[in-house]
């Protein structure tokens, strides 16, 4: 039944596609008829990965940014994506209170939060500049003051670990549900210890076009783990493996059993 320890093997769902219209700096990409406004955001530190702060031009960051809009919409959530300077500290604790789907792209760790002598884990915004604050977990944990999100994807490295507080932060518990278990609609995913962007992309690509083509969230992440990497690279999950990934508190899989 295991694919490998503690994931279980693919198992493939129908998908019930409904668009929602993509606003915002990344502009519209395809019909929208949104049933509600699920509000999700997809953020990419662009800035980290390009000169000065680089030194060289990674295209990567954007290519990404855009895969995860396109799929959050086939997934009927009410995205807008943000990079360069639009991506900032501020404006993501601002948007977390009321997303229900989020994304990032950027640098990330074990940071030290100097209000309490201790490190969470975070990510850093971009800001359009290579002086980049870390918004830690616990700042979203505060934010969103407990309530539950549908499909988060932090794509950065360090936050697949087992020790990451990024999954409580944004209401999902570091349990797995299984075939036949059920921690409700929602799904996280990072990545354990160092990742590269060329890895990051093979996995999300794989992911996301899988989501849209109608397979499950637990199925989607094992097809993206069988893609060729070049480095080392692993990826976790916490939430409920049969799910269709799909917006709203009360999105289901019709023929998940």
């Amino acid at each position: 039944m295991y694919w490998r320890a503690n994931r279980w093997r693919a198992w493939i769902p129908p998908l019930i596609g409904v668009l929602a219209m993509l606003t915002g700096l990344v502009g519209p990409v395809g019909p929208a008829t949104a049933l509600a406004a699920y509000q999700a955001t997809a953020d990419s530190n662009e800035s980290a990965f390009e000169p000065p702060c680089l030194g060289w031009d990674d295209p990567r960051p954007e290519r990404m940014l855009t895969l995860a809009v396109n799929g959050m919409v086939a997934l009927g959530y009410d995205v807008k994506g943000y990079k360069g300077a639009a991506f900032t500290k501020a404006h993501t604790l601002s948007r977390t209170v009321n997303d229900w789907s989020y994304y990032v792209h950027s640098h990330g760790d074990y940071y030290w939060y100097a209000p309490e002598s201790r490190r969470y884990s975070g990510f850093r915004e971009d800001s359009g500049d290579c002086a980049q604050s870390v918004v830690f977990s616990k700042e979203i944990a505060l934010k969103r003051a407990g309530r539950a999100t549908n499909l988060v994807v932090i794509s950065t490295c360090f936050n697949g670990d087992s020790n990451t507080t990024l999954p409580g932060a944004f209401g999902i518990a570091k349990s797995k549900a299984g075939e036949l278990q059920w921690n409700g609609p929602e799904f996280y995913v990072g990545y354990l210890g160092e990742a590269y962007d060329n890895d990051e992309e093979a996995f999300e690509t794989t992911f996301w076009d899988a989501l849209k083509r109608g397979r499950g969230v637990g199925p989607a992440f094992e097809l993206a783990l069988l893609e060729h990497f070049t480095h080392p690279f692993d990826a976790d999950w916490w939430g409920s493996y049969v799910w269709s990934g799909r917006a709203g508190p009360g999105s289901f899989c019709p023929n998940c059993l």
